[in-house]
């Protein structure tokens, strides 16, 4: 069982963020990095270090250092945060617009 299964809207917009365009992907990671920043300023800076680095890079997370770095920083977070990043991905994609390349859409962050 990974870790974020057992929050199902969170768990449920990470898994999207595999198979999405990379152009939403990106501009929903850095959101959701500003977030991280706001609430708890100093997580990932204080916890780069635990993360376990897949040297065979078998998650699909783990090729893109910033997505990595992202999803194992929530691995760390309080409750709160992660109740925030949900919210903010559940509000993210009530907006996005299917028909809409990815460049024509403005990213909230």
């Amino acid at each position: 069982m990974r870790w974020y299964d057992q929050y199902e809207t969170l768990g449920r917009h990470i898994d999207s963020l595999k198979d999405m365009n990379s152009g939403r992907r990106d501009c929903l990671v850095r959101g959701i990095q500003e977030i991280i920043q706001k609430h708890s300023p100093r997580l990932l800076d204080e916890s780069v270090l635990d993360f376990p680095l897949d040297l065979a890079r078998q998650r699909w997370y783990d090729k893109d250092p910033y997505l990595w770095l992202t999803i194992n920083g929530l691995q760390q977070a309080d409750p709160d945060l992660l109740e925030t990043v949900a919210l903010y991905l559940e509000e993210e994609e009530g907006k996005f617009v299917a028909s809409e390349p990815v460049t024509a859409q403005v990213c909230r962050i």
